[in-house]
């Protein structure tokens, strides 16, 4: 199998989008910690540094995309593909463009959906409120991400 065979594999694609969300986020905690461990400081010492602290944020946040991503496959694939369109515009603010380049691909692997299936039949409130909430929470890293970048 070749890797373009791959990129069209929405099985795949679903099967790493989620566990780069699973994975990543524990790269960055271990690296915050490494990060107070050289400083002599103590984890929660550590997260009052802005740098480690806008990390550790999109840490949680990209743990909150990966179990909802899931609770959205577990849905439907409407629902998943409304969820990964959304996970990609939460990325792109957010500044994870590999994430994002993945939600992308999956979302071109999915190209053919059923558009008669109702988005979220089961868990509809869960997840409307749950992307408000991760809106929001991404608005707060890209505001956490200027005022580190220009100050």
């Amino acid at each position: 199998m070749n890797i373009f065979t791959a990129l069209d594999d929405d099985r795949k694609l679903r099967r790493f989008l989620f566990w780069y969300w699973l994975l990543v986020p524990f790269a960055l905690f271990a690296w915050i910690l490494l990060g107070a461990a050289n400083s002599n400081m103590t984890f929660q010492q550590a997260l009052n540094i802005p740098f480690f602290a806008v990390a550790f944020l999109n840490g949680c946040l990209t743990i909150l995309l990966a179990g909802l991503f899931k609770l959205a496959g577990s849905e439907n694939e409407r629902t998943e593909r409304v969820f990964t369109l959304y996970a990609l515009a939460v990325q792109i603010v957010v500044g994870n463009l590999p994430g994002a380049l993945a939600c992308y691909l999956l979302l071109r692997a999915t190209r053919d959906w059923d558009e008669t299936e109702k988005f979220a039949p089961t868990y509809r409130w869960v997840l409307i409120a749950a992307m408000v909430f991760l809106g929001m929470v991404s608005l707060l890293v890209l505001a956490a991400n200027i005022r580190l970048w220009t100050s």
